[in-house]
Order: C-alpha cells, then structure tokens, then sequence
C-alpha cells in the first residue's frame, strides 16, 4: 500500500488522518520514510472494507538504508 493510493481513495492525506484519527504529522514522518507502518496499513484495509489491502511484507525492513540511519 503506498501513501498515494490512501491519498487517492480517501481524497486528501488530511482527510485519511481523521478517519484514522492521527495528527497529520504522522502522515508527514510516512512521506519522509516512503512507507506506511504495517500497523497502520491494516488499520486502513479496516477502514476501506479491503479496498486497499497491506503489503506482504513489514515495508520497515524492506526499504534501502539511508545514511541517517
């Protein structure tokens, strides 16, 4: 699941932290890493009734290291 697709189906990035009910700073640090947290991706399925369905792998442990890592 990537951070467009939420964008897409709830609207607005804004929109999609209020119906999760996070601060939009969060939303923010999910940019800035390139991913959603596995938690929250199954968070989202709930909420779109499977529309949008979580990786098949912790995204965390997937993405390239960085130098600030």
């Amino acid at each position: 699941m990537t951070i467009e697709e939420v964008a897409l189906r709830f609207g607005t990035l804004y929109r999609a932290c209020k119906e999760l009910d996070i601060a939009p700073q969060n939303m923010t640090n999910w940019k800035k890493h390139g991913y959603i947290p596995l938690k929250q991706q199954f968070r989202i399925a709930m909420l779109t009734d499977g529309d949008l369905m979580p990786d098949d792998f912790d995204p965390k442990y997937k993405r390239k290291k960085t130098k600030d890592d």
